[in-house]
């Protein structure tokens, strides 16, 4: 055999076992975002293999230290030398200061760290998150209902300890839609900023008609007693009725739709389901297609004799049976809104407002009934359904 050929003939088949090892590679790498991050919502798992010279090396970022522990086990099975530069967050380079705590009446969540990118979500004031990386000035964070966005400004950053030292106070919870704080317990005076409902600040005295407060970042205010409830007051006379879930969704009426809004300067459908929800103690899901994970089955047929008011009616595609491609053979939750009674619902769509599934109603959204999938219950008989419950300490 020609020497040169059988050069060419071992480089060739050097290639192609290289190119079967990176596909396994890319493979196991696949599998592990599939199993331990399947929703990037919540889950930051971005991996990619590289070749430098004769080194295979990994590099990336997750929030899963499982899933970066059995993945560096498993390449090592096809690389033994392989590089591990993935990066587990929290940063490292966040020292202690892990933590943060919402300063302003609302915090953007983007989806990068860059104004222009996509809002995804909002914080309110007195949120804890989980500060896991900074970028050029901009925070990493992942809120209570495990949603991770980007912010710029608006976290006051925290170590562990410092968390719980804030955590250990008195709090007060803002209950009417829009507030202000005043630099004096008169509201003749500056304000301090405005408030939305659901913001929480610490309690530092309490006087006949004014709270007097403290924000995370260390500012002092006065909140009138009539926008305000001490927040173990709140939390004790909580009613956990679908009656109650409906009452407090009519506040919102009129509110404008905001894609990513969670609050009462604007709201998207599932940030209005979630802010609802949220003034009766219950922290849902970020997203529709996660809130209708939760709760338990109502109705999947259009039967809407089975609702009570406050149960979550969810709306979308349903998957084709034979579907021509991957997303077709998927089901798609896209909207929610709440059942009120009677065949009506309320939801976020161009601004709050009831609407009917019943054709010979003069509110019929015919649009919405005909891609209704079903309904959820979160409450009964004054209990939760497969939901967390806030939990302030």
């Amino acid at each position: 055999m020609n020497k040169g050929f059988l050069i060419l003939f071992i480089c060739i088949l050097s290639i192609q076992s290289c190119m079967v090892q990176n596909n396994d590679a890319e493979q196991i790498i696949r599998n592990i975002q599939e199993k331990y991050a399947p929703d990037k919502r919540v889950e930051v798992f971005n991996v990619e293999l590289f070749r430098k010279d004769n080194r295979f090396i990994i590099k990336g970022e997750t929030t899963s230290s499982n899933a970066h522990k059995i993945l560096l086990s498993e390449l090592k099975n096809i690389y033994p030398d392989i590089e591990d530069s993935v990066r587990v967050l929290p940063d490292i380079s966040l020292g202690e200061k892990t933590f943060g705590v919402i300063y302003n009446s609302v915090g953007t969540l983007r989806s990068a760290p860059r104004y222009s990118s996509e809002m995804v979500s909002q914080a309110l004031l007195g949120t804890t998150v989980r500060i896991l990386e900074e970028q050029r000035g901009w925070l990493r964070v992942q809120t209570p209902d495990g949603y991770i966005g980007w912010i710029s400004g608006s976290v006051k950053s925290m170590s562990q300890e410092e968390l719980n030292e804030y955590e250990s106070k008195e709090k007060v919870i803002i209950t009417s839609n829009f507030a202000i704080s005043y630099e004096n317990a008169d509201v003749n005076s500056l304000p301090v900023s405005d408030l939305v409902i659901g913001n929480i600040l610490n309690l530092m005295s309490e006087g006949k008609d004014y709270f007097e407060v403290i924000y995370p970042d260390g500012r002092i205010a006065f909140i009138k007693s009539t926008d305000a409830l001490n927040l173990s007051d709140w939390k004790n006379n909580i009613v956990l009725t679908g009656e109650s879930i409906v009452n407090t969704a009519y506040k919102f009426k009129g509110v404008p739709y905001l894609w990513g809004g969670t609050s009462a300067k604007g709201l998207d459908c599932s940030g209005f389901t979630k802010s609802v929800y949220f003034m009766h103690g219950i922290v849902l899901a970020r997203d529709a297609s996660q809130q209708v994970n939760q709760g338990e089955l109502v109705d999947s047929a259009g039967d809407f004799s089975k609702l009570l008011p406050g149960d979550l009616m969810f709306f979308g595609s349903k998957a084709k049976p034979f579907a021509k491609t991957k997303e077709e053979s998927k089901e798609r939750v896209v909207h929610v809104g709440i059942y009120i009674g009677n065949n009506h619902f309320i939801h976020a769509s161009d601004n709050i407002h009831i609407n009917s599934v019943n054709p010979v109603d003069e509110l019929y959204d015919k649009f919405n009934a005909g891609r209704y999938l079903r309904s959820k219950r979160y409450i009964t008989d004054g209990k939760v359904i497969n939901v967390n419950r806030f939990e302030p300490l």
